[in-house]
């Protein structure tokens, strides 16, 4: 199953160890909104949301699987 989030912002990041790569993003979910870590397949893919906030205020839409820390 899969929820839905709205991408504000992204708060910092990309972050990338060796083996993940990351922002931290402003999100809402059912109305809360809140930090949420966003997980990307390279460095560049994470790039790619800073690039668009830099550009537009406009929310992004995302579906995520669902995960039981939340």
């Amino acid at each position: 199953m899969t929820t839905t989030y709205l991408i504000y912002d992204v708060h910092s990041g990309p972050w990338d160890d060796g083996e993940y790569v990351w922002n931290v993003c402003k999100v809402s979910k059912d109305g809360d909104v809140f930090h949420k870590e966003l997980y990307f397949n390279s460095y560049d893919d994470a790039y790619e949301l800073i690039k668009h906030f830099n550009k537009s205020i406009e929310p992004l839409e995302l579906e995520l699987e669902d995960e039981d820390d939340e």
